[in-house]
């Protein structure tokens, strides 16, 4: 397995990329964040809405796996990193086509497949490692632009937020992607700002999913 680099690693041991590593909080902040909103609404409840609460806890994990990742820095870790962040794309973007697009199963499949077909044929688009191992995320801004534009379409009051985090998401991406080429006039690399936005967009696009989609419909 090509494990991928980070510019603050420069050295072995636990706290070679401090700032990779604490940044990390921000996921942490952000399920907090989200678990407040959604506790907070009277409808809420795992059996209501098992996808969201799913989607909180997943938040959490991503920033404990990332943390992992930055600190010890082996395969296995590397796995708790990138898994949840895998899975809480497609467990997002199905509770998207559920809840705020209101699609039946075959509809909420048939957008899963798309989102698959489009991250296969972007992988096998590029070289293996391209852009600092970020060619796999590109599919996510497609698809958050997507949804953006869905949304326009219907008049509905997410659309501007959507189109926020697809502005946060480019920028957080151009971050992950620079992070290895100033190595020399910026040693600290710029992953812990990929940290930072991820945070914020997360939470951002959960506060959106919960404030919309409590109750399953199909109209705004």
């Amino acid at each position: 397995m090509r494990l991928p680099e980070y510019c603050e690693r420069g050295t072995e041991g636990l706290w070679a990329e401090p700032l990779n590593a604490l940044t990390n909080a921000a996921f942490l902040m952000a399920a907090w964040l989200a678990w407040r909103t959604w506790r907070s609404h009277p409808d809420a409840s795992w059996k209501g809405q098992p996808d969201i609460g799913a989607l909180i806890l997943l938040v959490a994990v991503i920033g404990i796996g990332s943390l992992l990742w930055h600190t010890v820095a082996t395969p296995w870790a590397y796995l708790l990193d990138a898994g949840p962040i895998v899975i809480f794309i497609h467990v997002f973007f199905a509770s998207f086509l559920w809840r705020i697009a209101g699609l039946s199963w075959p509809g909420l499949v048939a957008g899963l497949a798309l989102y698959q077909a489009a991250t296969f044929a972007t992988l096998r688009a590029f070289p293996a490692g391209a852009l600092n191992e970020s060619v796999g995320y590109f599919p996510v801004l497609l698809f958050l632009l997507l949804m953006a534009g869905w949304l326009y379409l219907r008049d509905h009051a997410l659309w501007k937020r959507f189109l926020a985090c697809s502005g946060l998401f480019a920028l957080s991406l151009g971050f992950r992607i620079a992070d290895l080429l100033y190595c020399t006039s910026l040693p600290m690399g710029t992953h812990f700002l990929w940290h930072l936005n991820n945070g914020a967009l997360l939470y951002l696009l959960l506060q959106g999913l919960i404030q919309h989609g409590m109750t399953r419909h199909r109209h705004c």
